[in-house]
């Protein structure tokens, strides 16, 4: 009896298997006419509905990757192609599609080295003379200095639920006035508004002197926001960077100069000037580990007692995962220290401290879920003169929403804000909401 329950269990088994087998098979078939067809789109979207039952099998991350490079998912089939060759190292043909997608993304020393070793392999005389014809590609790419610019305009609409980022208590006792209790002016309490903006900036990193290793990189950018209630707490920035990126093997050299003005309500409010230092090593090409150290100069034209140079440093990480969704996240932890340049206000310097977190995930190939996590706890120099008690703020900050890439330059992206501080200080205890919409073009 025991025996023929085992037999009927395992025939079971065998036709359950049998039933997957057929279904992937057909599925592969599916995808195969749409390719030979040159319906690369609808091959992907096929394919990458089952990622989650077939990743990881050799036949169906191939088709993927290439019906993904196709239709212009570079990224994504380099994802598929490197699942393929973890398995099956001598797929020529997983390499050759590999190469290609390197040098769609304009990779160009990974794409020269697939090539290349593709072309060591024995391969017939015309995939040999399509290698030799990427490779003179590549060299030209790169002979040409690969210089890069990239330019963006970008407008956002939405509601702001603290524009002041301000207590909601409208009254305050003060200590040093006997515990009097004050009303508080209009501008020190809470004040919501909806808000539209307008930005644009420029992005460039260009060859020094045609050097591989080293590049000049830079941006300036600017954005002026509109709060439509209350006009006051309307903010101009404008901000620009420059510098140097020396990259040797797996490591990269970041230095750059950075400045800003800020202006509050149509007034110039703080102006900063100052300098970044970063080293960047490749573990992999899905991994990469930071440090770097920022100081910054910062000067409040309207209150110079506010007037604080700031100094800071951390480490970082950031990893993509090679499984369906493609996600990627991110993570760092700093330090800082704000000095006072008035020594008679020592409550205006801080030490501080905090971590980063974030990442995105693929939810389509145009649909990404996206978002970020930071947490800052900060201790000041010495008591406040008003209320006679060492002001310390625990700090939080989240960040969540989508980008929906329309084609090739537009994108929309519906995103939430929260903000909260929590002080020893009542006036500066604040929680703020902000939902709003964005359209970019990036050209």
């Amino acid at each position: 009896m025991r025996l023929i329950r085992f037999f009927a269990v395992l025939a079971l088994a065998v036709c359950c298997s049998l039933s997957l087998a057929a279904r992937a098979d057909s599925l592969l078939d599916q995808a195969r006419q749409l390719l030979d067809q040159n319906k690369a789109a609808e091959a992907y979207q096929l394919l990458n509905k089952h990622s989650e039952q077939h990743a990881g099998q050799p036949d169906y991350d191939l088709l993927l990757g290439i019906a993904a490079l196709n239709s212009g998912e570079p990224t994504r089939a380099v994802f598929a192609l490197e699942r393929v060759l973890s398995v099956d190292p001598n797929n020529a043909r997983a390499r050759a599609e590999l190469a290609r997608a390197y040098y769609v993304m304009g990779e160009n020393e990974a794409a020269k080295k697939e090539f290349t070793s593709l072309k060591k392999k024995t391969v017939p005389r015309g995939v040999k003379e399509t290698i030799d014809k990427y490779l003179s590609l590549i060299q030209g790419r790169m002979a040409a200095a690969g210089s890069r610019v990239n330019v963006y305009i970008q407008a956002t609409a939405g509601y702001d639920s603290n524009v002041n980022s301000a207590t909601d208590t409208s009254t305050v006792a003060i200590p040093a006035f006997g515990n009097l209790v004050f009303t508080l002016d209009k501008s020190g309490r809470k004040l919501d508004s909806g808000f539209f903006s307008l930005g644009t900036g420029v992005n460039f990193s260009t060859p020094y002197r045609g050097r591989k290793d080293l590049r000049l990189i830079g941006g300036m950018h600017f954005n002026q926001r509109v709060a439509v209630d209350e006009t006051d707490f309307d903010t101009r920035t404008m901000d620009g960077q420059a510098g140097v990126r020396y990259t040797l093997g797996k490591e990269s050299f970041v230095g750059t100069l950075q400045g800003q003005k800020y202006y509050l309500g149509g007034q110039p409010y703080r102006d900063q000037f100052g300098g970044n230092l970063q080293w960047l090593h490749n573990f992999s090409n899905r991994t990469q580990f930071s440090v770097f150290g920022q100081m910054a100069i910062q000067r409040f034209p309207g209150q110079r007692v506010r007037d604080v140079n700031q100094y800071s440093g951390g480490v970082g990480a950031v990893h993509a995962f090679n499984v369906p969704g493609d996600p990627v996240i991110f993570a760092s932890a700093f330090v800082g220290t704000d000095v006072e340049l008035n020594g008679l206000r020592k409550d205006l310097g801080r030490n501080f401290y905090g971590v980063r977190t974030g990442g995105e995930y693929t939810l389509a190939p145009d649909l990404k879920l996206v978002g970020n996590l930071t947490y800052q706890y900060s201790r000041y120099g010495a008591a406040d003169p008003l209320f006679l008690k060492r002001r310390t703020d625990h700090f939080v900050y989240a960040r969540a929403g989508l980008e929906y890439q329309l084609g090739t330059h537009w994108s929309i992206r519906p995103q939430i804000q929260f903000s909260r501080n929590d002080s020893t200080l009542p006036i500066n205890n604040f929680t703020r909401w902000q939902p709003f919409i964005t359209i970019r073009n990036q050209f």
